[in-house]
């Protein structure tokens, strides 16, 4: 595929595809992907018992050719899926550090 950007949403809309067929253990919980305007995200729905549960698992957005991480809430984590999947490290913000705690990491600052 000769436009990365095209390739990295393939990318985020393969990583969503891939956890959203996970079916929680316990509860009567949902999972959700949506896609839009190169934002990913999967969300947690349902009920626990008496508890509510309401959450974002997975923010990923595309950004100026590089993969932003929101939000990861997987076991395995998605910068893994996203090696995994040949994106480069410079291709990818830890965008839940700090700004200045990213340069810590082997990942791209911005």
């Amino acid at each position: 595929m000769d436009n990365p950007l095209e390739q990295y949403q393939m990318i985020a809309q393969e990583i969503l595809d891939d956890y959203v067929r996970y079916q929680p253990s316990r509860g009567n919980i949902e999972l959700q992907a949506i896609a839009q305007n190169n934002h990913y995200l999967l969300i947690s729905f349902g009920w626990q018992g008496d508890r509510r549960v309401h959450s974002t698992i997975i923010h990923l957005r595309i950004v100026d050719g590089k993969f932003w991480v929101e939000r990861d809430e997987t076991e395995e984590g998605i910068t893994q899926d996203l090696l995994d999947r040949a994106v480069p490290k410079d291709n990818i913000v830890l965008a839940f550090y700090h700004p200045e705690d990213r340069q810590l990491t082997e990942f791209a600052i911005t």
